[in-house]
Parts: structure tokens; sequence; C-alpha cells
């Protein structure tokens, strides 16, 4: 086994894990940067994300909850979009219009209509297009780092001015 085992049992410490994860993950985003690394640093940015958003609902839930702790473990993977819909879900609650409306806010005016899901698997890994049956590579540059970069601005913005409404 490698690595040491660190039990968690305070919401906060867990809340902060995510936060110290997603600021590490910014930080590992400026050294593939600058040694042209687009790919990978781009990884990052979305991890960092990903742990901004799951930092904001530890912030909001007892995710010590064996409820909340499965609905958190439904969005491991590094799934930002399972982690917003489950920050959504804390929101609306039973209100789906009030659902369908945070959504479609994240979406467009926060991550830009970008496929998140597609792009996470996409940057690491060749992806198969069953009907060219063709491998597609993507390759990104730093001008996409730049505006993935606005995108984990927006988001932090939004995570920020959600923090004040509950």
């Amino acid at each position: 086994m490698i690595g040491r085992r660190i039990y968690v049992v305070n919401n906060l410490e867990i809340a902060e894990s995510y936060f110290s994860t997603a600021k590490n993950d910014e930080k590992a985003v400026i050294v593939l940067e600058n040694q042209k690394f687009y790919n990978q640093s781009a990884y990052f940015f979305i991890q960092a994300m990903e742990k901004y958003v799951k930092h904001h609902i530890a912030t909001k839930i007892d995710v010590l909850n064996p409820y909340f702790a499965d609905e958190i473990g439904k969005t491991m993977g590094h799934s930002l979009n399972k982690s917003l819909e489950l920050l959504v879900k804390i929101y609306s609650g039973e209100n789906k219009v009030l659902f369908e409306q945070m959504s479609q806010q994240i979406q467009r005016h926060v991550l830009k209509d970008l496929n998140f899901r597609f792009l996470n698997s996409s940057l690491r890994y060749p992806v198969f297009n069953q009907k060219h049956k063709n491998y597609t590579l993507y390759t990104l540059n730093r001008s996409d780092c730049e505006e993935l970069k606005k995108i984990l601005e927006t988001l932090k913005n939004y995570l920020n001015d959600l923090s004040r409404l509950k």
C-alpha cells in the first residue's frame, strides 16, 4: 500500500480538503502551462472547478450524513457535471422550475455551453467516432487555457454569490 490514510469525521475538514485540493489544482495549472502542457493544464482547470463545487456543497450540507455521502459518492470519477447537478439540487430542493433555471444559467453563463463531460475525457484519451470509424485527438493551446481560466473565475464568483443566498 502506498500513501497514508487519514480519517476525517468533521464536515468543515472535508470542505477544507476540497478547497485545498482545488487550490493545488490551480497551482498545478500554472506549472503545466509554463511547460506548454496545455491539455494537462486544462484537465486540472476542470478538476479545480469540480473541487470548488464540492467544497461549496460541503459547506451547505452535512456530507457525513449517509444520504448526502452517497450523493457525493455519485459525483466521484471527476465529474464536474454531476457535482454541479448535486449543487443545483441542494439549492432548488423540490422546485423543478428553479432546478432548470439554475442548470441553464450555469451551463450558458458560467460554463459557456462547453460540454465538460466530453472535454474532460477527450483531453486525455483518443475518442472513437463510430460514424466515421476513426479516433479523434484534441489538442489545446494557451488561448484555450485562458478561456478555461475565465470560466473557472466565473464559477468561483457564482459560488461566492450563492454563499450569500443560503
